[in-house]
């Protein structure tokens, strides 16, 4: 398996852990059992049902024409979680082209440990995990609760330094949410091309804004 593969795979792992995701039901109290600080977030049952990411399916389509998500819910004692993922492609794709698009929503509630300590460093460390076949950057976003972070990884099998993934996270108080684009590309002859950086950055920051908005009404 090529180096970069296993960088994806690191995103995926760490995106998990942070996830903790099972099934669960219910609405969570704004003050988390009087402690914790998570802003007005609700909790939901379904987070497919809320996240909308309508801004990257301006670019991409389901691979399903059903419009398939998978989701998991999670309510523990100290951390509540939903998330949700959507397999796609892009809507110029022709019938040679095996690109395929991943999308990853997670939102945690977090109830007995304030995430304001690690944050950052969670999203920071993946500059120490670049190798030669791939690359993390990471910056921060202005506007976007109390901290955002993005990370960028670029593959560079042959030179030229090809956007692989891009993940955003961002903290409001004792809430955060995660939004992560995954590109896996086509031949070397067919296929679509993976977006610009930039262009990625404002698909995920306008549908992370949008999620947050959303999970703040329902």
């Amino acid at each position: 398996m090529p180096g970069w593969a296993w960088g994806l795979g690191g995103v995926v792992v760490a995106s998990a852990v942070w996830g903790g995701v099972l099934f669960g039901t219910g609405a969570l109290d704004d003050d988390g059992g009087g402690k914790a600080a998570l802003g007005g977030y609700r909790y939901q049952k379904n987070l497919c049902d809320t996240v909308t990411i309508d801004a990257l399916k301006k670019r991409y389509e389901p691979r399903d024409t059903t419009d398939p998500t998978t989701h998991y819910a999670s309510r523990q004692e100290g951390l509540d979680a939903n998330n949700c993922s959507w397999s796609m492609k892009d809507r110029d794709a022709g019938a040679s082209d095996y690109s395929s698009v991943y999308v990853y929503a997670t939102a945690q509630w977090h109830k007995n440990t304030d995430p304001g300590g690690e944050f950052a460093s969670l999203y920071k460390q993946w500059e120490d995990r670049s190798q030669p076949a791939y690359k993390y950057e990471t910056k921060a976003v202005d506007g976007l609760g109390d901290e955002a972070y993005l990370v960028t990884e670029r593959r560079d099998p042959s030179g030229d330094k090809e956007l692989a993934g891009m993940t955003l996270g961002v903290r409001d108080g004792w809430f955060t949410y995660e939004l992560r684009w995954s590109w896996y590309g086509g031949t070397s002859t067919s296929g679509t091309k993976p977006p610009s950086a930039q262009e990625a950055e404002d698909m995920l920051t306008s549908d992370a804004r949008d999620a947050l908005a959303a999970l703040k009404k329902s």
